[in-house]
């Protein structure tokens, strides 16, 4: 979908609040430095905004980052945003519609050299009920997966959207916490629901 100026700008106006908040509040991010140029992450769809904290910090050191992204106009202001951190979004269609790119996302999640980002419970959740999209592309492509949860002082939450959406405030605390979980296996995948019980929010 080709985006359209007003994408642009939401995305540039999100950026710079971005900017805003890390100037005035304390960000930290723990453990980071297990995720490796091949690593698989994992997020909750709601922590997506400050998810680009750590893109910001993962592009100093990995050039290849991409992230799944939707194809629809939701998505547009998002890899305006990936842009700048020169990550690059993966569109893929929401529900059915992703069965037809489906093999080519687990070919292009084989392609060494890069990390691959997508949320757990997204695109349309329920919320924090995990999907075994990025466990089954890191089993495919044989590849570690990592697992990013955040704790904040001050925010704003969209109780009304489906993922209660986190929006950080100026002069807040943001922690990031950077979880190993390593290869997954057959055995994991098949039990993905005991697997993610480790996943915190």
């Amino acid at each position: 979908m080709k985006i359209k100026s007003s994408d642009h700008l939401l995305g540039t106006i999100f950026l710079l609040y971005l900017s805003l908040v890390r100037k005035t509040s304390h960000i930290e991010i723990r453990d980071m430095d297990v995720i490796s140029d091949d690593s698989m992450i994992g997020f909750w769809h709601g922590d997506s905004y400050c998810m680009q904290f750590i893109l910001r910090q993962l592009s100093k050191k990995h050039t290849g980052i991409r992230v799944i992204v939707t194809a629809d106009r939701r998505g547009n202001s998002i890899e305006h945003m990936l842009k700048h951190y020169g990550a690059k979004a993966i569109r893929i269609p929401d529900g059915f519609g992703m069965r037809p790119f489906f093999r080519s996302l687990i070919e292009a999640g084989k392609e060494e050299g890069f990390i691959l980002a997508a949320a757990l419970d997204g695109p349309l959740g329920p919320l924090h009920e995990p999907k075994k999209l990025i466990l089954l592309l890191a089993k495919e492509a044989n590849k570690p997966l990592c697992y990013i949860h955040f704790k904040y002082s001050r925010v704003i939450r969209l109780k009304h959207r489906w993922d209660h959406y986190v929006i950080p405030l100026p002069f807040s605390k943001v922690i990031a916490q950077v979880e190993y979980f390593g290869r997954i296996s057959a055995e994991e995948l098949k039990n993905a629901e005991e697997l993610t019980k480790g996943f915190k929010w």
